[in-house]
């Protein structure tokens, strides 16, 4: 436990530092995480033999365009990504098991790919910074409040075939959590209390989704974490895993529902 709040906190520093600097520093990062992260889930379910070339290929194209064009040039990317795994598939031929080697593949990508092409875009906009900073920090927020309330006041499962230490009064305590961390922040941001609040709401109930999806894929294959990258953490996925779902929707919710 010492070691996972040292590391969080540490984590913490990094991201403020890293997400108020900006530039090319920030898109370097978020590629350098998005691959490894990538790395770690076609390690987890290699014994569906994704196509990773595909898969890195693909997923620096999608950052690429996420930061220094438009969500226009990432849906080309991810077209690309398409006809990038298609080739590839008819290269290997009508083999047992072709069809989940591409599915498996463009899995990674869409996951890996769109949720950290959202953080870089979450930047670019004029509250970038502090949409960042919010949407990172909530979704935290409700990943720490979610495992205390649970472990001290837990007793409903939420998902007891998923992840058997999910508890409904723990997801309650993380939504709490996140909705007054972020309408906090948003009184000191240019993001507002009325926005946070809706930006709250929308990371309190997707974040828990985007952890349980990579309980899932562990499920499936056995595995415990993706990786050990993050002393008392695991890997990029195991901390990030909130985070690519909760980024994906503050980006579709600022830009898209409130105009920003």
């Amino acid at each position: 436990m010492t070691t996972r709040i040292v590391t969080g906190a540490v984590l913490a520093a990094l991201a403020i530092v890293l997400v108020l600097h900006g530039g090319l520093v920030y898109f370097y990062v978020m590629l350098a995480l998005a691959l490894i992260g990538l790395s770690e889930f076609y390690r987890l379910v290699r014994r569906y033999r994704p196509l990773p070339l595909a898969g890195f290929i693909s997923v620096a194209v999608m950052l690429y365009m996420a930061w220094f064009h438009s969500p226009f040039g990432l849906l080309g990317a991810i077209a690309l990504a398409f006809l990038l795994v298609a080739i590839l598939g008819l290269l290997i031929g009508p083999k047992r098991g072709v069809s989940v080697r591409m599915a498996v593949t463009l899995l990674g990508i869409l996951y890996l790919g769109l949720g950290f092409s959202a953080l870089l875009m979450l930047r670019r906009l004029d509250v970038g910074a502090a949409a960042v900073l919010t949407v990172i920090f909530g979704t935290w927020a409700g990943d720490t409040m979610a495992y205390f309330t649970g472990k001290f006041f837990g007793y409903t499962p939420m998902a007891p075939k998923l992840s058997p230490n999910k508890t409904w009064e723990g997801f309650a305590g993380g939504a709490i959590g996140t909705v007054l961390l972020v309408v906090f922040i948003g009184l000191y941001t240019e993001l507002g209390p009325a926005d946070s609040l809706a930006l709250g709401a929308v990371i309190a109930v997707v974040g828990p989704l985007g952890d349980l999806f990579e309980s899932l894929v562990k499920r499936d294959v056995q595995i415990k974490d993706s990786g050990r990258g993050i002393p008392g953490h695991g890997g990029v996925l195991d901390r990030f895993d909130a985070l690519m779902w909760t980024s994906v929707a503050a980006y579709f919710l600022l830009t898209v529902v409130l105009g920003f």
